[in-house]
């Protein structure tokens, strides 16, 4: 098997088994709550928990991806699963599983930071940022049966935490195959580092604030259409969840074939017209003429956004020196954390007061992704007329 061809997909099988764990938390809150018995508001401290700890190990993560280099920096950020899984299953009090879950985002964190880095420092046609963003977007699709079997059948949530134990074990082995792949440049004088000043390009902080802003667009799209389709719509609480497994499907179909797109048409010129599909579609279920009519909507937002990171991620990518990659991965995971982590509270408070209003700071996000990309490509055809 070509060795380019072979990291590529032990990084696409890591971002499969990192989601199904990540995505586990959700389908269990509920089952949680009644678990421990706590109340509404301690409950509510999980989500954020692990948003905070993956937050502060991407930016951790950094700095240990320099010393430990990528194959003992995977080993280092999935064993947190493990850890992880194993705190969670024996934790008799709800203090104790919270801290199984602060170290559950610590494997989020360094974990995505070194499989998105694994695949920025392969050869451009084994860059498939969409397709390893389809894999990370299948976990989060299939712990939806799987939790379903688990609630169904009276099973503790405790053991699907050994299944991702199990899986990380096969992981593990699976990862023995990652060979000549390297932040270090064997072929420079230079000495490799991660540092943050790779924000000083323009290109790169523009664009990372452009993936700060997507992240809030996205989960602020997850997060509330289903509320927003139950007010607005009367669509019963019982088909939300089949709405929002359609538009997951959609989304990562979308990322499945995204790479094929951006290499069609380029990633600028993508990113200039997918957000204003987006919109598109947000003014559709702004409507409110028709249920059928707003679930199309949500077919187009599904489907027009799921490659918008991707692209993002791979502009940066391909457009800063080699010596810089590893930088340019680091702050992408940041930035991408940061927005996970804050504009979800923000977006939270505003859809407290008016939740028409997540939608009307989506399109204004959008907005931003469109003018920076915009900028970009103008620059780019200026430069080809000038050559």
């Amino acid at each position: 098997m070509n060795k380019n061809f072979r990291n590529m997909l032990i990084a696409f099988i890591g971002a499969f088994f990192l989601s199904l764990f990540s995505n586990t938390l959700s389908p269990f809150i509920t089952t949680i709550k009644n678990t421990y018995g706590v109340s509404s508001t301690m409950i509510a401290v999980l989500p954020p928990t692990v948003y905070l700890a993956s937050f502060a190990m991407s930016i951790i993560g950094a700095k240990l991806m320099a010393k430990l280099d990528l194959k003992k920096g995977l080993y280092f950020g999935f064993s947190f699963i493990i850890i992880a899984s194993t705190i969670i299953i024996f934790a008799k009090s709800f203090y104790v599983l919270l801290i199984g879950y602060f170290f559950s985002g610590f494997a989020v964190g360094m974990g995505s930071l070194i499989a998105t880095t694994i695949i920025s420092l392969l050869p451009k046609q084994y860059q498939k940022f969409g397709l390893y963003n389809a894999f990370f977007g299948l976990g989060g699709i299939l712990i939806l049966p799987i939790s379903k079997f688990f609630l169904k059948n009276g099973i503790s949530f405790h053991y699907v935490y050994i299944i991702h134990i199990v899986t990380i074990i096969v992981f593990f082995l699976i990862a023995t195959g990652l060979k000549d792949v390297s932040i270090h440049n064997q072929n420079s004088s230079e000495n490799s580092h991660v540092s943050l000043s790779v924000l000083k390009n323009p290109l790169v902080l523009t664009m990372c604030l452009a993936i700060f802003f997507y992240v809030g667009a996205e989960i602020s799209t997850t997060n509330w259409t289903g509320t927003f389709l139950e007010k607005y719509y009367s669509i019963s609480k019982a088909n939300v969840p089949n709405i929002l497994l359609a538009f997951w499907i959609l989304f990562t179909l979308g990322r499945a074939f995204g790479d094929k797109i951006i290499d069609k048409i380029g990633a600028l010129r993508f990113l200039c017209i997918s957000p204003i599909i987006s919109i598109l579609g947000i003014f559709i279920i702004l409507s409110k003429s028709n249920s059928y009519f707003a679930l199309v909507g949500v077919g187009i937002i599904g489907i027009t956004i799921s490659v918008i990171y991707p692209a993002i991620q791979g502009y940066i990518i391909q457009h800063v020196p080699s010596k810089d990659i590893p930088s340019a991965s680091a702050v992408i995971n940041i930035f991408n954390n940061c927005g996970a982590t804050f504009l979800t509270y923000i977006i939270g408070f505003a859809a407290g007061i008016k939740i028409t209003s997540v939608f009307i700071i989506q399109i204004i996000f959008y907005l931003y992704i469109i003018l920076a990309s915009a900028k970009y490509l103008k620059k780019t055809k200026t430069n080809e007329k000038a050559a």
